[in-house]
């Protein structure tokens, strides 16, 4: 009531920022924070208090109103705009001058807000879940990597096995994967969603030692999607399964099979380093941003780092030692422009009503843009063969 003092209901620790900070550092803070209030500061004191409301005023369909509009949505009914108000943020970002990667992150920020509403809202519909659960994604969602909407790549996981929790968790399932579809997310063509992958811990955990138990082609290809994973709602502690997937270090056989998942497609370069092309256009997601990911996925399990980025996993390696430092920074810098190229290309075919792909069209590229795709993929030319060379592949047969 009235009565209650107002340190009761005030959010701690106070968290603040230096009053030089640019807007979209703060935005991005605000939205990682989940706060809507926030002290600026400088010379040890407290200058003011930046709101949620003062950063929209500086735009509409920014982050936090989309956010916003999350957080008032009473129904699936509502989620008809979210696909293009979200690529419409993620253009204005962009010709903001914002880092892909920045973008990726706050992105990401705006989908988990989503994934949450939308597991509220299947509870108000279906009852209070009978026992704890996580949502989880994958990909370039789990890695917030992501730039505009692509497929599905999701999985829920519940505290333990009952009737009530056999009967819940499929519907649960099923009602948030068709709601993230009416919202823009395509149903994963593999079947990687929730609505197929629906287990306890206990299951995930037998799921994932038997992954890495028998390195199939099948379960390799689940396996890094899946050793991506984020949980983003629900209160289950994930944890025991992070363990289960660090404890794939010790097995040099699946690692060594991990590591050839990055080996998988060649970078397009031929004679004299000649892009080659298909009909003028590269896959820029094949051929260049997923053996990145691929190669940095198994530096990191070696490295015993838990991070998600690729950048980070890069990093994690370069100071565990099993990447060298030349070669990863070449390869953070070779990430980072493959996906601000890709984004670029895809946001002119947005705006002009094309078919947003992963493809760059060779002849859009400037000179100086088609030199550094070259460097790029000599650069993962030398990434594969130092994969070979460090997880001795070539002994796979």
């Amino acid at each position: 009531g009235p009565q209650i003092p107002v340190a009761e209901v005030m959010s701690r620790p106070l968290k603040t920022l230096p009053g030089d900070t640019p807007l979209h550092t703060a935005l991005l803070f605000m939205l990682e924070e989940k706060i809507h209030h926030l002290p600026v500061t400088g010379d040890g004191a407290i200058l003011g208090i930046v709101s949620a409301t003062d950063l929209l005023r500086q735009q509409t369909r920014n982050p936090l109103y989309l956010m916003r509009s999350l957080d008032n949505l009473e129904s699936a009914d509502g989620l008809g705009n979210y696909a293009r108000d979200a690529a419409a943020m993620v253009d204005r970002l962009f010709n903001g001058g914002l880092k892909v990667a920045q973008i990726g992150r706050i992105l990401a920020s705006v989908n988990d807000a989503l994934i949450r509403r939308l597991c509220r809202l299947a509870e108000q519909q279906l009852g209070p879940a009978p026992c704890p659960y996580a949502f989880l994604v994958f990909g370039s969602e789990g890695r917030m990597e992501q730039a505009l909407l692509t497929d599905q790549d999701n999985a829920l996981v519940y505290a333990e096995e009952s009737p009530a929790a056999a009967a819940y968790f499929p519907e649960f399932a099923a009602t948030v994967v068709d709601n993230l579809i009416t919202a823009g997310f395509p149903p994963c063509t593999g079947g990687c969603m929730a609505t197929n992958w629906c287990r306890t811990l206990d299951g995930w955990d037998r799921t994932v030692a038997d992954w890495i138990r028998s390195p199939t082609p099948d379960n390799l290809m689940v396996a890094s999607i899946f050793f991506d994973f984020r949980a983003v709602a629900g209160s289950l502690d994930t944890a025991p399964i992070a363990d289960r997937v660090a404890g794939a270090v010790e097995n040099q056989l699946f690692m060594a099979h991990l590591a050839r998942v990055s080996l998988r497609f060649k970078p397009p370069l031929g004679l004299f380093r000649r892009i080659r092309s298909t009909d003028g256009r590269v896959d820029l997601k094949k051929r260049g941003l997923a053996p990145i990911a691929a190669a940095a996925r198994v530096y990191a399990l070696e490295a015993s780092a838990r991070s998600r980025p690729t950048r980070e996993r890069l990093e994690a390696a370069m100071a565990y030692g099993n990447l060298s430092r030349d070669l990863g920074q070449t390869l953070i810098e070779t990430y980072r422009f493959l996906l601000q190229l890709r984004l670029q290309e895809q946001l002119v075919e947005m705006r002009t009503g094309g078919e947003v792909d992963n493809e760059v069209r060779l002849a859009s590229l400037s000179s100086l843009e088609h030199r550094h795709l070259k460097d790029a993929f000599g650069a993962i030319q030398e990434m594969q063969q130092a994969v070979v060379q460090r997880f001795r592949t070539n002994q796979l047969g």
